[in-house]
């Protein structure tokens, strides 16, 4: 038996301890690893059904071989010779060891579970979604610090939203039959499944679910990634160059890399857009009278810009530092420097100012970035 205790003081608030037998932890366990394996099985809507289907037609048999036999013996489901099939097949084999009725249980309710999984990423995508816009569509300085820690709301959003729906929907006890009011996907059918498997084998239906569903979760949110901060840096530049050009090598000097290049009234400029520098400031920058652009542009928010960071970037001829406003209000050296430009005042007029002559006095840099 496994006991967990709380602190010395907890103690002695509560008496209470938190037994988990060794049944309990193994039927958790159990169900867990059928929700991992089923995952891994990558089915579909329509053959986690047939699965589901050939699973209730056949309650009532009670050797473990034969419903073996029968849940891969459909071809609609997995294909014998296939990936698939050989992870059905890792997936059918945990019966082996099981109690068959409970096994069949869990199983049910593990694809009850997948055909909803998709609903609540959904759901809580859209929801999340939908708070950002709502503040970002505020902020006009979309490279500002602000913008930046609003778009957190995103991946912390949708990871908030689905723990609250997966609550709500493996709560045994609830009230409401739909996830969400909005979606008016119905889950009263499910109610009893999840009563059962808690009341007969003592299984913590939410919290292995949340396991599942924090990392479909987080697997969305890395590869849905939503806007970073170089689409960010895109959608400022582009309503104020004349044309804006993708990720590019120069052809002098291939090692140096432009996340962008634009062109303003002929004159052409590459961009390095790095979200914090760490290591990265020592690359990418050249006296511009080596490159193919006639100036180079580091956007950044400065964060970790610190005084001979700076001095390091702009030894090099040609290149201008635009960081996040409140970091350039905050920091006196940002503001003496007249190549350092703040995100706030970077429009058509001060780029244009600044390209305008190769290179500007110190008198003339001071009067444009202000």
């Amino acid at each position: 038996m496994i006991k967990l205790f709380s602190s010395k003081k907890e103690q002695q608030i509560s008496n209470n301890k938190i037994e988990i037998t060794e049944v309990v932890y193994n039927n958790n366990l159990q169900f867990y690893t059928i929700l991992k394996l089923l995952i891994k099985c990558k089915l579909s809507d329509k053959q986690l059904i047939l699965l589901q289907d050939v699973l209730l037609k056949n309650t009532k048999v009670s050797d473990r071989i034969l419903l073996q036999k029968i849940l891969l013996s459909n071809n609609e489901i997995a294909t014998e010779g296939t990936q698939k099939y050989e992870d059905l097949c890792m997936l059918i084999n945990t019966l082996e060891h099981s109690n068959i009725i409970m096994w069949k249980d869990m199983l049910d309710i593990s694809v009850e579970l997948m055909l909803i999984k998709d609903l609540i990423l959904q759901e809580s995508k859209a929801y999340a979604n939908n708070q950002y816009k709502e503040v970002i569509s505020q902020l006009n300085d979309k490279l500002s610090l602000e913008c930046d820690m609003s778009k957190l709301s995103l991946p912390y959003g949708q990871r908030v939203i689905s723990s609250l729906l997966v609550f709500a929907l493996t709560d045994n006890n609830r009230k409401n039959e739909f996830i969400l009011e909005s979606s008016g996907k119905s889950v009263r059918e499910f109610s009893d499944k999840i009563s059962k498997i808690v009341n007969n084998y003592e299984i913590n239906c939410n919290n292995m679910f949340s396991l599942i569903m924090t990392e479909s979760v987080n697997q969305s949110i890395i590869s849905d990634a939503g806007q970073s901060y170089e689409s960010r840096v895109e959608e400022k530049l582009l309503p104020i160059v004349d044309k804006l050009n993708g990720h590019s090598h120069d052809s002098k000097i291939s090692s140096v890399e432009y996340d962008f290049t634009f062109e303003l009234n002929d004159v052409k400029c590459g961009i390095s857009a790095k979200r914090t520098l760490r290591e990265r400031y020592k690359q990418n920058f050249e006296d511009v009278e080596l490159l193919d652009v006639d100036f180079m542009f580091l956007i950044t928010l400065g964060i970790d810009l610190n005084e001979d960071k700076l001095n390091n970037i702009l030894q090099k001829k040609g290149i201008y530092v635009i960081v996040a406003q409140e970091v350039y209000e905050s920091k006196e050296y940002l503001k003496n420097n007249s190549r350092v430009i703040s995100s706030e005042k970077l429009d058509r007029e001060c780029l244009l100012n600044l390209t305008s002559l190769k290179y500007l006095s110190e008198e003339e840099m001071k009067s444009i970035v202000g």
